[in-house]
């Protein structure tokens, strides 16, 4: 009697189902992806030159366009299968050698010159995401293709960072700004060719949620290291408990019902309807999500290392605390206005008043910056929830 042979994967790619979920290897990929984020915080606490939070923010975006290019990745394939279990393992090796060698981003000599570092970890990090999709793609020629169109923008990125690190100073700035242009805005264009599928909503809400908890895990780490060994002194302590409810805070206004409510709706989405939420409200609007919080990691670090020492907050400090809570909120509603064509005034407001905090607080005393960033997120967020649950009790009835 004959009998069917099911062909086994090539090289051990194994397509994901509808019903995937994140798995224990991807948790691994996203704290290496936290690490990097951390020492990209060490390099702004210590650099104070005019151009570093420029800096700084050119490395996370090009951090988090890694991440997000290899969640699209595992939401095709299985990322901890065969030969794209040992592709991420490179872009994870990759991703933390960017990480060690970010604090020196922008400095040259020495024995290892960091900056062409760190551009070739971000261009092995994009030649294997390249190669491992189109494997992941061999069955579905759109697919390929859309692979082959987005693998032109990541080439001239990919030669504007290393061209850039070799010329260094402010045009290695220019260039690598130009770089994440073309990251964004051209990935943005060939994505038109409608050739990306999210196969499991539920896998791609879940990646970007557990993210937003990891980098959050991070601002309380920064909190911590920066009580450093005046942790045992009053005004330490309440610092400290004002910076845990600060992240508690925020991470409720993302989590209690706005990532939940857009899941719902990317899970019911059309094949290609889907694709242009998971872009649009997900890899790039998570971008200053996470931007956010590494602001307002920073800012703790910096105003629990002088919540003791009675030296007022200072510019650096609490332009970071509220303006990286500031850029948190705002980031959500566009994130709402994406998935769900809503847009809420309170956090707006709270927006506005974060700003005047900032710009009143400065010459204060840090515990006091701390205090009133805390008030008005709190208050912002508290007021949001009740709004929102009282506008959900007539559809339940």
């Amino acid at each position: 009697m004959a009998t069917t042979t099911v062909p086994r994967p090539a090289l051990g790619v194994v397509p994901v189902r509808a019903s995937h979920r994140v798995t224990m290897f991807e948790i691994f990929f996203d704290l290496v992806f936290v690490f990097s984020i951390t020492r990209v915080v060490a390099y702004l606490e210590e650099d104070h030159a005019t151009a570093a939070p420029v800096q700084g923010l050119l490395l996370l975006l090009l951090l988090w366009w890694a991440w997000s290019a290899f969640t699209w990745l595992g939401n095709r394939v299985r990322a901890d299968r065969g030969f794209v279990k040992l592709g991420m393992v490179a872009a994870m090796a990759g991703l933390f050698l960017a990480g060690v060698v970010a604090p020196g981003a922008w400095e040259h000599g020495g024995p290892v010159d960091a900056p062409l570092v760190l551009a070739l970890a971000f261009a092995a990090v994009r030649v294997t995401y390249v190669l491992l999709f189109r494997a992941a793609a061999r069955d579905d020629a759109r697919l390929r293709t859309q692979v082959t169109l987005d693998a032109v923008p990541q080439a001239v990125s990919a030669v504007l960072l290393v061209v850039g690190a070799l010329l260094g100073g402010s045009t290695q700035t220019v260039l690598w700004s130009c770089a994440l242009l073309v990251d964004f805005a051209g990935g943005r264009i060939t994505s038109g060719y409608r050739g990306w599928r999210v196969v499991s909503p539920g896998h791609f809400v879940e990646r970007h949620g557990l993210v937003v908890i990891i980098a959050f895990g991070e601002t309380l780490v920064s909190a911590g290291t920066g009580a450093g060994d005046h942790v045992m002194r009053w005004p330490v302590v309440a610092a400290g408990s004002l910076g845990f409810l600060l992240a508690a805070t925020l991470w409720s206004a993302y989590a209690a019902r706005l990532a939940g409510a857009a899941g719902g709706v990317l899970a019911a989405a059309s094949t290609r309807r889907r694709a242009e939420l998971a872009r649009d409200g997900y890899a790039l609007a998570h971008a200053p999500v996470v931007v956010g919080i590494v602001a307002l990691a920073l800012g703790l670090r910096l105003l629990l290392a002088d919540a003791d020492a009675g030296t007022p907050a200072g510019w650096r400090a609490t332009a970071a605390l509220a303006g990286g809570a500031a850029l948190y909120l705002l980031a959500l509603e566009a994130f709402r206005w994406i998935m769900l064509r809503e847009v809420h005034a309170v956090p707006l407001l709270g927006v506005v008043a974060l700003v005047d905090v900032a710009l009143a607080t400065h010459a204060g005393p840090a515990l006091l910056a701390l205090a009133l960033v805390t008030a008005v997120v709190v208050t912002v967020v508290a007021v949001e929830q009740v709004a929102g649950r009282r506008l959900q009790e007539p559809l339940r009835r």
